[in-house]
């Protein structure tokens, strides 16, 4: 009807633009036609390799991303296995490939749809691929119709709702850290790409943790000391810093005591950092030590300054 399938020009607004197919989807109309099987021989060459590398990085980088912002925005706040989730990814990325697939990642836009649409469990996702596997299977001629303009437009309005004006005043509230680290993720991201974004926002909370006081050993090693007070009960005391990159180490301790039923006492007033990823954990953890029965007790901030009013800001030692 509209001709977009011809090639030609149109103006509006004193602007002219171009139609044509190759402004559109384009999916072969036999899907059997496109299969490949692989070539290994660019796994001599170092271009070989580094696209290999790469992709690995990317596609398990932005898999963990995505899971890990679904897991937030999940009404019922269920938890990801994140085990399950790369082993997934690495396997339906190799099947992909010896049929001359791309690489496949979990995709934000797809899970912020589903949940929008009262999704609950993984059948969304299983009948979503079923969906597209069919339409292009059967209707590859009216996939080929639709604007690639269209898809871009709907990329841009859900990455819009997932980063909006509130998302901005939400990290704010966190604590200007937390805004000025989310600001530099996100123009990295734009400027450059997802894991040069990444790279970005993690270097400058690095650069922000060692202002506040963090030494540069405790972003490698945790110096933690735990005592069992009891058979009931158990101490933790974390010295120098509790910081995003030494948090697995402090929650296996705290998962090993939840599993043993006790209930810890985690004294952090021989800290000079506890950033905003630890202090939003432990009170996760609070909630599930709850659940088992037990507690979970957070002591020794009395001397240190919050970033903001958020019970999950950052807190830094005041300077004597």
């Amino acid at each position: 009807y509209l001709n977009i399938c011809q090639e030609g020009t149109y103006t509006f607004n004193d602007q002219t633009y171009a139609l044509g197919a190759k402004f559109l989807v384009d999916v072969p109309a036999n899907m059997f036609s496109a299969l490949t099987f692989p070539d290994f021989s660019g796994l001599t060459t170092s271009i070989g390799i580094r696209y290999v590398i790469m992709f690995a990085l990317i596609g398990s980088l932005e898999s963990l991303l995505s899971a890990k912002a679904v897991d937030q925005i999940d009404p019922w706040q269920r938890k990801t296995d994140m085990d399950r989730d790369m082993l997934a990814v690495g396997v339906g990325n190799t099947v992909s490939a010896f049929v001359g697939g791309l690489p496949m990642i979990s995709e934000i836009v797809r899970s912020k749809a589903n949940i929008d649409n009262g999704a609950r469990t993984r059948f969304a996702n299983m009948f979503h691929g079923s969906f597209l596997l069919v339409c292009v299977a059967l209707i590859p001629a009216l996939i080929n119709q639709i604007p690639l303009a269209a898809l871009g437009a709907l990329l841009v309005f859900t990455g819009f709702r997932l980063a909006s004006p509130h998302e901005f005043v939400h990290m704010y509230h966190l604590g200007k850290d937390q805004f000025i680290v989310f600001v530099s993720t996100v123009i990295g991201v734009l400027a450059t790409d997802l894991l040069m974004g990444i790279g970005i926002g993690i270097a400058v909370k690095i650069v922000i943790h060692v202002f506040n006081g963090a030494p540069i050993p405790s972003f490698f090693k945790l110096n933690a000391e735990i005592t069992q007070e009891d058979d009931t009960s158990a101490t933790i005391v974390v010295r120098e810093s509790a910081i995003f990159s030494t948090w697995i180490p402090l929650r296996k301790h705290l998962h090993r005591l939840h599993q043993e039923g006790k209930t810890v006492t985690l004294n952090l007033a021989e800290t000079r950092l506890v950033d905003h990823t630890v202090m939003s954990k432990l009170y996760e953890w609070v909630g599930e030590f709850e659940e088992k029965g037990c507690d979970l007790f957070i002591r020794g901030l009395s001397e240190h300054r919050p970033m903001s009013d958020s019970m999950v800001a950052a807190h830094v030692k005041r300077k004597e």
